[in-house]
């Protein structure tokens, strides 16, 4: 018998993490814009540089010396850990660099601010391979699947403290960002639904999906954590959370999810889908959006897709 051990809730999170979508647009330090002093400094150094495979498999942060990039990956870094969570960059525009450019710079900015992650590779394409997660062990981000509000990484041991997209190629209609705060979700479970909250900080099972974890029953039967905790993954509160892996690890390890706790997750994706939670915005060519993962869960909304230039993003994880 399993014991899903029941942790405790933490008696406060980072005032500045408690944003709802209203409040999120008064605030400007999580919009960013890259300067033109900075895009004409990269815009000189990349031109000389074979941006092959072998190149970016290599790169190394102060490999090049680009003036102001280590202040803008600290902005960033400090808006992610100290601001708001999120930050949407207006990065190099494809109308000025190629793919193979905006990649670079995506990678460069990434490398001065922590570890890249490289389970799925440093640089990682999201796009639809025309498969089903449902169907075969592979990530939702290869399918055009709804994958509601999440965090990325399923496996207890690999945790990215930033998820990172690059927009290469936007979908003509839809593919919209969304993005809520886990802390705003934590403090209205605390006061409306206490009950829910201290289920949420129990274990729960997840399926093992994340390359490099092998997939055992011992194995499933190990990788659970719960969807909030506080000092698993650093000092602070964490939110790991995609539903389906839940429920297909509950599944796999023959522990089926009682009505309880089903009814608790029920819960949590009502309040995530709330547009009052929800702040939406669209990403264009050359932009990213960085999150904390521990703290802002991120989203998609539907979109159709026009096959002679299917969209197309680039993920990026970072351990700080």
């Amino acid at each position: 018998m399993v014991a899903l051990r029941q942790y405790a809730p933490a008696p406060g999170l980072p005032p500045s993490f408690l944003w709802e979508a209203d409040t999120l647009w008064e605030r400007s330090a999580w919009r960013i814009r890259v300067s033109d002093q900075l895009l004409g400094a990269f815009r000189q150094i990349v031109a000389d540089l074979p941006l092959d495979k072998e190149f970016f498999e290599h790169y190394a942060h102060g490999r090049i010396a680009l003036p102001g990039l280590q202040e803008l990956a600290d902005g960033i870094r400090q808006e992610l850990q100290d601001g708001s969570g999120v930050v949407w960059l207006k990065g190099p525009p494809a109308s000025g660099f190629t793919e193979a450019q905006m990649k670079f710079f995506f990678l460069v900015v990434g490398e001065a601010m922590g570890n890249t992650i490289g389970n799925y590779g440093r640089l990682y394409d999201v796009k639809d391979q025309g498969g089903s997660h449902k169907k075969e062990r592979i990530p939702v981000s290869q399918t055009r699947a709804t994958t509601g509000f999440h965090t990325d990484s399923s496996a207890h041991n690999t945790m990215p403290d930033i998820v990172a997209l690059l927009c290469v190629q936007p979908a003509p209609t839809g593919g919209d960002s969304l993005v809520v705060s886990a802390a705003a979700i934590h403090e209205e479970l605390r006061k409306a639904h206490p009950e829910v909250l201290a289920l949420l900080y129990r274990e729960f099972i997840r399926d093992v999906v994340t390359p490099g974890v092998g997939r055992t029953r011992e194995a499933l039967l190990n990788n659970r954590f719960p969807v909030f905790s506080q000092g698993l993954y650093g000092p602070g509160v964490s939110f790991r959370y995609m539903r389906y892996w839940i429920e297909k690890g509950h599944q796999e390890a023959g522990l089926a999810l009682g009505d309880e706790e089903m009814a608790a997750l029920d819960s949590l994706d009502t309040l995530l889908s709330l547009p009052r939670f929800a702040a939406q915005f669209r990403l264009e060519a050359g932009d990213h959006v960085w999150v904390n993962n521990h703290l802002v869960a991120h989203n998609r909304t539907g979109y159709e897709d026009d096959p002679r230039a299917p969209r197309h993003l680039v993920r990026m994880w970072i351990s700080t």
